[in-house]
């Protein structure tokens, strides 16, 4: 609680929004958005007003002009690249494109120069043990399982529309079931949701609390509380699982573009990812030198689809997607 409280009044601090070069949008984790604000100023000068928002509420900002701002740091790259496709993002040149892996120079290509992934991180089931022990059901091994009747209520979810970690998950079962069974399988999990938040990180905390038995997280935002709540724990799915590359790109209205690209290219360099990767934000980061996620240090998670991001993230597709999802309220 005292590290929420310090970066909110951090965040929103009048001397800091005043200094502010740059004005960021954030949608990762808010701990790794503070230190990221905290150690660009430390490390290389830059200061920044960096406000926490999820991948699909700043999208929703940029198609609707509700906010100026310079930078979208973190948040599923498919909703980075329709932002791209839409004529929003600027282009951005990178000195050393080279020391970038290939995940992240893919997504700079396909997004026509616009967006470049910075990070990585591997879709899971979450379960809380106790609570399907005491309600004495078995923990679902695969996404189908997640529309038997038995989970009625013991999902919470982040709501696709606004959430990138919900979009993800409901895109990687487009890209695993097709035709019937794919619309036979959403509608029996819907019906089993109990709850669905702004993010994807939210839909964790009922978990926590006991209130409910299953969530879909991306594993790096789980991996530190399953030492904490042991009734935690991570199910990679029997059919495979799809995954992000969180992105970062530059608002096309901005001011300081010049500065903006600064920033993003220096964000993805071992001295700022490394801690990142091993002790904040723990995903999988981009640069070649970077160490190794302190996460995703076991086989068992890399049990991927071939997931489309290009696809996924065209306008058409991800607006018909979204409309068969919220059809089936």
């Amino acid at each position: 609680m005292k590290s929420i409280i310090v970066f909110f009044v951090f965040l929103f601090s009048p001397l800091t929004i005043a200094e502010a070069n740059l004005k960021i949008f954030c949608s990762a984790k808010a701990n790794s958005c503070l230190w990221l604000k905290e150690r660009m100023y430390e490390l290389h000068g830059i200061k920044s007003e960096m406000i926490v928002k999820s991948s699909g509420e700043v999208l929703n900002i940029i198609e609707t002009g509700a906010e100026t701002f310079d930078i979208w740091w973190g948040g599923t790259g498919d909703t980075h690249l329709k932002a791209a496709e839409s004529g929003f993002l600027a282009p951005i040149t990178l000195k050393r494109k080279q020391d970038q892996l290939f995940w992240s120079r893919h997504l700079l290509d396909i997004s026509k120069g616009r967006s470049v992934g910075v990070y990585a991180g591997i879709l899971g089931i979450i379960v809380n043990k106790k609570v399907l022990s005491d309600l004495k059901l078995d923990v679902p091994l695969c996404w189908s399982d997640l529309g038997k009747t038995t989970y009625k209520n013991q999902i919470v979810l982040g709501d696709p529309n606004t959430s990138g970690t919900a979009y993800t998950f409901l895109s990687t079962l487009f890209q695993i079931y097709n035709g019937e069974k794919i619309r036979q399988i959403l509608p029996e999990i819907k019906q089993n949701i109990r709850k669905t938040t702004n993010s994807g990180y939210q839909a964790i905390l009922p978990l926590i609390e006991g209130e409910n038995a299953i969530s879909i997280a991306f594993i790096h935002d789980v991996i530190s509380l399953l030492d904490k709540y042991e009734d935690l724990d991570v199910i990679i799915p029997c059919e495979g699982t799809g995954y992000e590359i969180g992105a970062a790109s530059v608002i096309n209205s901005s001011k300081n573009k010049e500065k903006a690209i600064n920033f993003i290219e220096l964000s993805m360099q071992p001295d700022i990812q490394n801690l990142l990767s091993s002790d904040i934000g723990l995903q999988i980061y981009s640069n070649i030198n970077t160490v190794k996620s302190g996460a995703y240090n076991d086989e068992k998670y890399f049990n991927l689809i071939n997931y489309d991001f290009f696809t996924y993230s065209r306008p058409m597709v991800r607006k018909r997607t979204l409309e068969f999802w919220n059809r089936l309220d």
